[in-house]
């Protein structure tokens, strides 16, 4: 089965969210270790917005992502 043109940008979409994830679990955890915690709050927003849109095309399963 072939994908069609918006499956592949979704599928595309999605690791797009899931590096952002990524680095942003990574400046979480700078910003945590130097107990910048307005920072820290600031920065989960944007990593669970990835999460969750790393994760949108999961048909029931789980993919950890950062």
């Amino acid at each position: 089965m072939t994908e069609t043109r918006s499956e592949k940008a979704k599928a595309g979409s999605e690791e797009v969210a899931a590096y952002i994830a990524g680095l942003t679990a990574e400046m979480v955890r700078l910003a945590r270790s130097d107990n910048l915690s307005d920072l820290t709050h600031l920065l989960q927003m944007p990593r669970m917005e990835a999460l969750e849109r790393a994760n949108s095309g999961q048909d029931g399963e789980s993919k950890r992502i950062a």
